[in-house]
């Protein structure tokens, strides 16, 4: 531990915090630095995240002597700024850019009225800094602010990092829990897996060194069940059994290891008082549920079943359909007028289909008759995504809007960052992409729709599920309560109906596929190969469609571990389309690189833009001396990325089968490899191919393509929504026969 004074700052990464920083200290310094700096004794150069700097500060470094190309520096583990007892010391610690709010003017003048009690006024009398000048109550408040945040830091920074914990994480700990953070990190290290960025894995180390657990303390138990519960959420499961949980979390607790250092009796413990004592957890129907995940599945089945019994007035729309029909020189099929009269009849029913059955031509005819029944009624079109929002209004040319923004929700994924639910005042709501929609979402939606209002959800039930938790669209058809019409004729014979033909041949088991100019196969035996192949396929597209990076997707059934995967792919397809150059602003956040020009993809729902939805980096410039990054993701959402915050962003060049549900895309390329073992599955294959409107290219192995068809065995989601909607649909049948 040297104790040393900042001098002068000669690096920083806004991206990733990386800061190189010159010191001075009075103690001995290794002889290298000594004979490197005989003309400034005691000054070293010391490098890691967030080094403390402002004039005149002092500190205390720790780490390790490294010599590289810029001679011996200290690579910094762990810092601690004192707290100084001088007034030049106090005023450097003040206008520090460790607190905020108060710059060097202000500092000099707090210590020139308090001298060295400046430390004690700003802790037990703050209100005596009314008495200076340019101090108002609510510049006072920011300072106390300020002061107090950096209070809190440094305490968890005395107590975290020696782990590795940066200032940055330190700040996100003291926003989680305020004041008290240090208190209750120190109670409860565990509750750190609260905040995002801290999983089981990273807090268990921490927590075992700093409070010295056994391993079988229960708060690290009931952490590891938590840790298992939001992992099974995030694979789409809403409760596990308790044999699933007890045999995860002992894997987690005893590193993967089956020798049980923490007993199956301490895990089922710890897991029968987080139900009964801590009620974090909800036993029923043989499995356990988080509080929250239980609720939204009650809650989602008795709100929409709420919704389905009422009297809707009897409507007779034969001959104003036949009017319509007639005007728009349109012919229905019989499961196409089926869905328009359930429409009508019923306060709740759902159209699913496949692509090229007619889902958006029945959308319009519905928009049609209501406006013509009731011209003064109100409409809502929504769907899941921005993406799948605005193809819904450019097919149909009706305003739509996303389910989040019409149900409130500004927050990201798992925040339970709502705005207060209100009723929405629409007299007919059509749903597009249903099968998007999450037991979480589909709880709020279904909450607020009033009454009165008609409710019609659309989507393919062949595709893949949510990529939240539940199997929402799918359990509604199964549960036989609900009105369904399946559409299972194929009416586009526009360009792009080999893609329908395929994609119903692949439904149907069918491996022998038509290749044509709309569909087409290149042959790839390995990943690397595959990878060059998607290379040069792209770039020709993308040079024809007048290098509109927006008119071709590559989706990859992997992310990580392979050529083929998204993640190289995007590095390996962004370097051809908008490489490094002079002039081309670049930032980091985290381990990520984005340029300007580049196409990235949102990766959690936040306020405006939703998971999965693609953006163009449109500037990098520095606003309020941070590093800011601007992202334009269409119809008028231009979101800014401030360089200390978390980015929830990746490149959008290649992405998951996934992710690209809800989206469409002229051009759609997908690696099908022998590698890709685990998700060779129907579902994804049919997802994916069904994303082009007008080119596929399958890059891969015809065999990987059959083994895909063939595997119908779709990862069942552990889910009870479909037997809640009979059973609350038969409680609400035996109240109305009481009731009459």
């Amino acid at each position: 531990m040297i104790h040393c004074k900042f001098v002068d700052r000669t690096f920083y990464n806004p991206g990733n915090g990386y800061t190189v920083a010159s010191y001075y200290t009075r103690e001995e310094l290794p002889s290298e630095i000594t004979r490197e700096n005989r003309n400034a004794p005691g000054i070293f150069q010391a490098y890691g995240i967030e080094l403390p700097t402002g004039k005149n500060l002092e500190v205390e470094l720790d780490g390790v002597w490294k010599k590289g190309k810029y001679g011996m520096q200290l690579d910094v583990s762990y810092y601690h700024v004192d707290v100084p007892e001088t007034a030049a010391g106090i005023e450097a610690y003040l206008s520090s850019d460790l607190i905020k709010g108060i710059g060097p003017v202000t500092a000099r003048r707090i210590v020139e009225k308090f001298g060295k009690r400046a430390l004690y006024v700003l802790d037990h009398t703050p209100e005596k800094l009314l008495d200076i000048p340019g101090i108002s109550e609510a510049k006072l408040e920011e300072i106390l602010d300020g002061y107090h945040k950096s209070k809190t830091v440094r305490e968890l920074m005395v107590y975290l990092a020696p782990f590795g914990v940066t200032t940055k994480k330190m700040e996100k700990i003291q926003e989680q829990f305020g004041e008290g953070a240090y208190h209750i990190i120190r109670e409860n290290p565990f509750r750190l897996c609260e905040i995002k960025g801290f999983g089981f894995l990273t807090v268990d180390p921490i927590a075992m060194k700093v409070k010295n657990f056994q391993p079988d303390n229960p708060m690290r138990v009931k952490a590891a069940i938590a840790h298992v519960m939001q992992k099974a959420e995030e694979d789409g499961h809403l409760f596990l059994t308790s044999e699933e949980i007890v045999e995860k979390a002992g894997l987690l607790l005893n590193n993967k290891k089956r020798k049980w250092e923490v007993s199956k009796r301490a895990i089922k413990d710890a897991g029968n008082e987080m139900i009964h004592a801590d009620r974090t957890l909800v036993g029923n129907g043989g499995g356990i549920y988080t509080r929250q995940g239980f609720e939204a599945e009650a809650d989602a089945a008795g709100e929409l079943v709420r919704l389905m019994f009422r009297e809707k007035e009897k409507r007779d729309i034969q001959t104003l359909l036949k009017q319509i029909l007639k005007e728009e020189e349109i012919i229905l099929s019989k499961t196409q007028e089926q869905a328009v009269y359930q429409a009508f009849a019923y306060p709740v029913s759902i159209i699913t289909g496949g692509p090229g059955t007619g889902k958006t031509t029945l959308i319009r005819i519905i928009l049609k008759i209501q406006e013509q029944l009731e011209p003064d009624s109100m409409i809502m079109l929504c769907a899941p995504t921005g993406r799948a929002r605005r193809r819904m209004y450019e097919k149909t040319g009706f305003p739509a809007m996303t389910i989040q923004k019409a149900v409130g929700m500004t927050g990201a994924d798992g925040e339970g960052d709502w705005n207060h639910p209100k009723k929405l005042p629409d007299d007919l709501i059509i749903a597009d992409e249903f099968g998007m929609c999450d037991m979480y979402l589909a709880q709020r939606f279904f909450y607020c729709v009033r009454q009165e209002a008609t409710l019609i959800m659309i989507g393919d039930k062949d595709q893949l599920g949510s990529v939240g938790p539940g199997s929402v669209f799918k359990e509604m058809i199964e549960s036989g309560v609900i009105p369904v019409t399946v559409l299972d004729a194929c009416f586009r014979q526009e360009e792009g109906s080999t893609i329908v033909e395929n994609a119903r041949r692949i439904n149907r088991n069918q491996s022998q596929l038509l290749y044509d100019d709309t569909f087409q196969f290149r042959s790839a035996s390995k990943p690397e190969d595959a990878a060059e192949i998607i290379r040069e396929i792209y770039g020709k597209y993308w040079r024809e469609h007048g290098k509109r990076t927006e008119d071709i997707q590559v989706l990859s059934p992997f992310r990580k571990n392979t050529a083929a995967g998204s993640d190289a792919l995007n590095e390996s397809l962004r370097e051809m389309v908008n490489p490094k150059q002079r002039g081309r602003a670049e930032i980091k956040n985290g381990k990520k690189l984005f340029r300007t020009g580049d196409v990235v993809m949102q990766t959690e729902n936040k306020d405006e833009i939703s998971n999965g939805d693609l953006g163009n980096v449109v500037d990098i410039y520095r606003k309020d001396g941070k590093m800011v990054m601007q992202v334009d993701f269409g119809d008028d959402r231009v979101v800014e990325f401030m360089d200390d915050d978390y980015w929830p962003l990746t490149l959008g060049y290649a992405m998951s089968v996934h992710k690209s549900q809800g989206n469409e895309c002229p051009v759609v390329i997908i690696p099908v490899l022998g590698c890709f073992w685990r998700m060779l599955q129907r579902n994804i294959l049919y997802t994916g191919i069904t994303r082009a409107t007008k080119k596929v290219i399958l890059v891969g192995s015809k065999q990987a393509i059959a083994k895909a068809i063939h595997n119908n065995r779709m990862a069942k989601r552990n889910t009870n929504f479909a037997l809640r909607l009979r059973q609350a649909y038969q409680s609400m049948r035996e109240l109305y026969k009481k009731s009459a």
